[in-house]
């Protein structure tokens, strides 16, 4: 009978990296069981003893927990002051319930269900190569042992030949199953060969560990890949061997590339989990992106909390058509949820890539200073790891890049402009260049949600007083105002695009912009 309360499993093999495709696989589970209000279990398959390690095992583990998928049974794993796993229906790796699968095989044996096929991996190989010679509809084992007699199984054990352990597929059955995706789906037993259950020295194979599994932690629903529905169909058999009722399935669509086909990790974009995390993507957003893989949140809204989700989750409302992977949507969705934070969760969570990349011990010194230039950026990033890059012209006298280069070279007149605004900012009182001691200046940069900057009255100048005097300068000087700040912010930050230019000269401070505004345009022009 299926357990009362509700419950999904999640069961990798420790093989590598946790890839978009079982992270959406585990996401449908966990959003299902906690919608049901029921028991998220994770399981390792890990019988692959040549593969599996526990380094994978480990990267599966903080993947998951990285995206939020906490598990309540399952292996014990520590993650940001929280603690997943343990349970009552383990153990949860397989390699330690060898002895639970050899008590079910010998059942299976006893009534006839499974049988001991004797063939070499030669012998097997022959056969297909016949059927395939052939062109024969059915491809898979003969039965060749399928019913050998006491005497012919007895020869074999006298030659000291291990046995696979094979289960007795009904020969000619049609198995009318209900997939909670697919529908009503009927598939004839003849397409399907006598597949293996255990290998010799008792470690069983995914479809018989599966079931045992299954059935012995109770699961009540399995969301998986549509690559298993066949499988499935073998397992409903071996539940009915074993007089148990069979798992709710559903079985997911493939994701596509742009063109149609199978997602591959030669796709562009397409990364383990934890490269998603380790090149600054938020993890809420990659979240939000593979639950749309094949789902909808709603028909006008795609930015959704892991709540929500949860709430809103319907497993038959997980479409039947593959979903295909779009990169800028992705980094769309990255950048919608940077500009959700404040200021300082932004400065917070992109510490990890801005503490290598600025000079030692800066952010600690001040942390008002890069609070302010990194809101500057907020707008205008959509990874966490762009942002050393972005920032910095700060720290480092830049050499233009091409589209800068030909700002400053577009008018006749830019190296005159440059020179005469270093002269006007030098009479300006501009904060002295980062790194000095910025004092309360450091307050001053106009955020993506303020008009105008606070502290008017401070001694230095602000963003708003070196806007009005810039616009005077330019407006005697008879330039137009929108050809003078291309060349100028092309020579303070060596780009063509950036934050507003007068919060610019504000965080690059005095010092700095003098030397550049006087000193770029000579070193380019000595290269034209």
């Amino acid at each position: 009978m299926i357990h009362p309360t509700p419950r999904l499993r999640f069961a990798p093999s420790p093989t590598g990296n946790l890839h978009l495709g079982g992270a959406r696989t585990a996401m449908y589970n966990w959003a299902l069981a906690r919608h049901l209000g029921g028991a998220f279990v994770l399981r390792i398959e890990d019988t692959d003893r040549a593969r599996s390690s526990d380094a994978s095992l480990q990267v599966i583990l903080e993947g998951l927990a990285w995206l939020g998928l906490d598990w309540d049974e399952g292996p014990e794993f520590r993650y940001r002051d929280r603690t997943f796993g343990g349970g009552d229906y383990g153990p949860y790796y397989q390699m330690q319930r060898l002895d639970r699968y050899a008590a079910v095989a010998e059942r299976l044996l006893a009534s006839g269900h499974a049988y001991r096929c004797y063939c070499s991996p030669e012998r097997i190989a022959e056969v297909r190569e016949r059927q395939k010679a052939r062109k024969s509809p059915f491809l898979g084992y003969d039965g060749h042992c399928r019913d050998l007699t006491d005497d012919q199984r007895a020869a074999f054990e006298r030659q000291g030949i291990e046995p696979n352990l094979r289960f007795r597929m009904p020969k000619d059955e049609v198995v009318k199953v209900h997939d909670l995706i697919r529908g009503e789906v009927e598939v004839n037993t003849k397409q399907l060969d006598d597949w293996v259950m255990v290998r010799p020295g008792g470690v069983p194979l995914y479809n018989f560990a599966c079931v045992v599994d299954d059935l012995d932690m109770k699961i009540t629903h399995v969301v998986r890949g549509e690559e298993h529905f066949l499988n499935g169909i073998k397992q409903r058999l071996v539940f009915a061997a074993l007089g148990a009722e069979c798992p709710h399935y559903a079985h997911i669509p493939l994701i596509l590339n742009q063109k149609g086909g199978k997602l591959s990790k030669r796709d562009p974009g397409v990364m383990s989990v934890l490269e998603y995390r380790d090149r600054g993507y938020p993890e809420e957003a990659v979240f939000n992106y593979i639950a749309l893989l094949g789902w909808g949140f709603s028909g006008d809204r795609d930015v959704f909390t892991r709540d929500e989700m949860v709430d809103a989750f319907a497993v038959e409302n997980v479409g039947k058509a593959g979903a295909k992977f779009d990169v800028d949507k992705l980094h769309w969705m990255c950048g919608e949820y940077i500009r959700r934070w404040s200021v300082d969760e932004l400065l917070a969570r992109a510490e990890r890539w801005l503490v290598p990349a600025l000079p030692d011990g800066a952010l600690a010194a001040q942390p008002a200073f890069w609070r302010n230039a990194v809101a500057c950026y907020q707008e205008r990033i959509q990874l966490l790891a762009e942002l050393p890059g972005k920032l910095a012209w700060l720290w480092a006298r830049p050499e233009p890049d091409d589209a800068a280069a030909k700002n400053l070279r577009k008018h006749a007149d830019a190296a005159q402009w440059l020179s005469a605004y270093a002269d006007l900012l030098e009479s300006l009182p501009l904060p002295p260049s980062y790194p000095a001691d910025r004092g309360d200046a450091d307050q001053l940069v106009r955020l993506p949600s303020q008009k105008d900057a606070p502290g008017a009255d401070c001694r230095w100048a602000t963003p708003a007083t070196i806007e009005a005097a810039t616009r005077a300068h330019t407006e005697t000087a008879g330039i137009k105002f929108g050809h003078f700040v291309h060349p100028v912010r092309a020579a303070l930050t060596g780009t063509n695009k950036g934050p507003g230019l007068f919060d610019v000269v504000f965080l690059l401070g005095k010092q700095h912009c003098l030397d550049r505004l006087r000193d770029v345009p000579n070193r380019v022009q000595s290269t034209t």
